[in-house]
């Protein structure tokens, strides 16, 4: 009982808890590192003053710092947060997650990353004008530069929220202060400085995962202790093969479902594509995307981990329950300081990793919608110029910043918004199916045309957005709720609590029956990419036929992966006049003197 009774008072002793001087050390160390490798890329390296060295590094990364970023940018501080609470309070299923690595990478290495590296193109939307018409890739840009705009201040949210609960620091003070770090190394050192700030912040966070996963492990009694009590408690749930929709995590959600929101962030992501565009070859893309793959595994099973082991730790008074913390995502950081407050410089170190995993995905997207920005918008607007390569690079940086400061102003809305795990996902479906399904049509149906991924992207777009704003309405409503699995509070130290509360688990809906939502808005939000894929693939398709198929003859196959190069047909033979091949002859043999 006694330890019962240190928790339940670590818990209402916690904002009174502080940084000592090593954590803000560590912390302020971390941050000063990011603005020296700015300075140093932006100042003292190679000048960023062209788009193939600002956005693609000069095309001489080497494929571990690219991998280590491409890592950074998919693992956020939303992931490290969301994903422990959401084993806490729903289980492992997450854990499946494998299956997610191994049918995402294997997609992105057959079908998006073969194109893209053959073309060569310093946008991935360039690909859509190239394949389809200008207007598809305006409004495939549109979708993306609006998706980042209200995904990255959900990102520095998260991290501001845990530092300003460990330190006291008011969060309108502590978020200016990230965003400006961040927004400050993205413009003066281009591509470069992201990836090696990046390489640097995703070590301090592998490290504090580490260090916290080690010390939680041992304060509960070890790995079995942990495991025997999260199976007592029902938190071991690897095959619910349930192949319901509807029902908010399965397996079949996890390997299925959300494969399609990895795939729209590593197959057709400009983020992803920037950095595979960065190494030399196409041999050490693939090792990037393989070692991504198996490091994003690793680092998610031990958030899983993680979330048993807070689990094992509070499994008799959930400080959920018993309001010690105000929200769900608040209990992380709150574990952290109840198992590591003895430990000088711990918690800096682990809230240093999250607020690194932050600024690695914000500096990321910072990065990319730049370069969209300015090559789908800015740029077909400007005359020609000698020096338009000086004149973008200055442009995109101000684009950064004009972005960043847009991103910041829009973290104060993001409080007001519920569970970070699901708000994430949800986020991510109302544009993330219907980009996919359009660059996945043009790239495995060669028939497809403007008109049917125009019709297919805008209106999967549209249906998400409908259902999307019909299921958060029926939630505010209380007509759709996902309750957790039961917890209990009988050992905490309140007496007015300690009625042993549990929250019981009676399925995944919970509704009236005479007033029950509209099935669709019930569709689990771990589908959602899905369902807008599958939308705009099959209206895309149809619509292309509708109104008139391309002739597969006539298409350039370098627009289309491998395994559909090899069913298409032979180019219709061209009639050339004798004069245009003896020119082009003499040509070659003039070359091939000239290489000799």
């Amino acid at each position: 009982m006694a330890e019962n009774e240190t928790r339940s008072l670590l818990g209402q002793e916690l904002k009174q808890l502080t940084f000592g001087w090593t954590d803000y050390t560590l912390f302020t160390g971390l941050l000063g590192v990011s603005v020296l490798i700015g300075i140093y890329f932006g100042c003292f390296g190679k000048k960023q003053d062209n788009t193939t060295e600002y956005l693609l590094g000069g095309k001489t990364m080497s494929c571990f710092p690219v991998s280590m970023s491409l890592i950074a940018s998919h693992i956020s501080a939303v992931s490290l947060l969301a994903v422990p609470v959401e084993v806490y309070q729903y289980g492992t299923q997450y854990a499946a997650c494998i299956f997610t690595s191994i049918i995402s990478c294997a997609l992105v290495s057959l079908i998006y990353l073969p194109v893209f590296y053959q073309l060569q193109l310093t946008s991935t939307f360039e690909y859509l004008e190239m394949r389809f018409t200008r207007p598809v890739r305006t409004f495939a840009s549109f979708l993306y530069t609006l998706s980042l705009i209200i995904y990255v201040p959900l990102i520095i949210y998260v991290p501001a929220l845990a530092f300003s609960q460990a330190t006291s620091i008011n969060l309108h003070l502590i978020t200016p202060i990230i965003c400006t770090v961040c927004i400050f190394y993205t413009t003066i050192g281009g591509l470069k400085a992201v990836v090696w700030a990046d390489t640097v912040q995703m070590t301090v966070t592998l490290g504090s995962l580490f260090a916290v996963f080690i010390l939680g492990t041992m304060a509960v009694g070890g790995i079995f202790e942990t495991w025997r009590i999260s199976e007592e408690g029902s938190r071991i749930v690897f095959w619910n093969m349930d192949p319901s929709p509807f029902v908010r995590n399965s397996f079949w959600g996890m390997s299925i479902g959300m494969s399609m929101t990895w795939l729209s962030g590593l197959g057709i992501s400009q983020v992803s594509m920037q950095r595979f565009l960065a190494v030399p070859n196409i041999k050490e893309a693939h090792k990037a995307i393989a070692f991504m793959g198996l490091c994003m595994v690793g680092i998610k099973w031990i958030s899983v981990f993680t979330g048993l082991i807070m689990y094992a730790r509070y499994h008799k008074c959930d400080p959920i329950s018993t309001h010690v913390i105000s929200r769900s995502d608040q209990l992380l950081p709150y574990y952290v300081l109840d198992v590591a407050a003895d430990i000088p410089g711990l918690p800096g170190l682990f809230l240093a990793g999250l607020v690194s995993a932050g600024l690695s995905t914000m500096s990321a997207n910072l990065n990319t919608v730049a370069g969209t920005i300015y090559e789908d918008f800015i740029d077909p607007c400007l005359p020609d110029s000698n020096e338009k390569e000086k004149r973008a690079a200055k442009i995109m940086k101000a684009i950064v910043v004009v972005v960043g400061l847009i991103c910041m102003s829009l973290v104060f809305i993001v409080d007001r918004l519920g569970d970070i795990f699901r708000v994430s996902l949800t986020l991510h479906g109302v544009t993330s199916g219907a980009m996919l399904g359009i660059f996945t049509l043009g790239m495995l149906v060669p028939w497809a045309t403007s008109k049917g991924a125009i019709a297919g992207g805008l209106l999967s777009m549209l249906s998400m957005v409908w259902i999307i704003v019909g299921a958060q309405v029926n939630m505010i409503e209380k007509r759709l709720i996902y309750p957790p699995l039961s917890t209990s509070t009988e050992d905490c130290l309140n007496a007015e609590i300690a009625s042993n509360q549990t929250t019981m688990n009676t399925g995944d809906i919970l509704s009236s029956a005479d007033d029950e939502p509209f099935i669709l808005f019930t569709i689990s939000f771990m589908y959602y990419a899905l369902v807008g894929f599958l939308i705009s693939m099959v209206v895309g398709t149809i619509v292309s036929f509708l109104f008139g198929v391309n002739d597969l003859s006539e298409v350039d196959r370098n627009h289309f992966p491998p395994i559909v190069q090899r069913f298409l047909p032979p180019k219709k033979y061209t009639e050339v006049p004798m004069h245009s091949i003896s020119n082009t002859l003499v040509k070659n043999a003039e070359m091939e003197k000239l290489n000799l």
